[in-house]
């Protein structure tokens, strides 16, 4: 049985939320991760997985809390609406990071020897490590490292293999680029 507070669309929202979540875990263990003989893959990693299984599980406990138990104090709509709220912030940022995830492993970086290969915008990018001028980061904790001819790879050093290839990178490099 439902309690008082729950109503349809908070209900709706809810459902809508975990039913996101699990089209992105089933995206992450439907899809075969791509394989690339000889080459090494940067792809989704322990942190990624952490936090987006992590963060779902909580927010389905938070959720089975509001829909079924509920609270007995004289506050009990307040404490539920914010229940709602941790609902609401974890659900989103589970679904955030199993997208992330998605998107990492579509992105197909890869690289071998000197040569780095990646998929942005529908194109195969494909860039010596040699070619690197320039790296940053913004606010997103992203690297993005720009090769000579202005390409920007977006880099994720969370990923698995993620960190390997900065360091590749800056060992084909070394002392000849710059923090822009």
């Amino acid at each position: 049985m439902l309690q008082a507070y729950v109503t349809p669309l908070p209900l709706v929202l809810v459902g809508t939320l975990h039913i996101a979540c699990l089209v992105a875990l089933a995206g992450l263990l439907l899809a075969p991760p791509p394989r690339y003989p000889g080459w090494r893959v940067v792809g989704p990693g322990g942190t990624h997985w952490f936090w987006f299984l992590g963060s779902w599980g909580f927010a389905t406990l938070l959720s089975w809390v509001w829909l079924f138990v509920g609270s007995a104090r004289r506050d009990a709509e307040v404490q539920m609406g914010y229940l709602l709220i941790l609902i609401f912030a974890f659900g989103i940022g589970s679904a955030i990071c199993g997208f992330y995830m998605i998107r990492l492993r579509r992105m197909a970086l890869r690289w071998r020897g000197t040569s780095v290969r990646w998929r942005q915008r529908g194109r195969e990018l494909v860039e010596d490590m040699g070619d690197f001028e320039s790296w940053r980061q913004p606010l997103s904790g992203l690297f993005h490292l720009r090769f000579r001819d202005g390409a920007i790879l977006k880099l994720d050093l969370y990923a698995r293999n993620g960190e390997e290839l900065a360091v590749a990178i800056s060992e084909r490099a070394a002392g000849k680029f710059e923090f822009i």
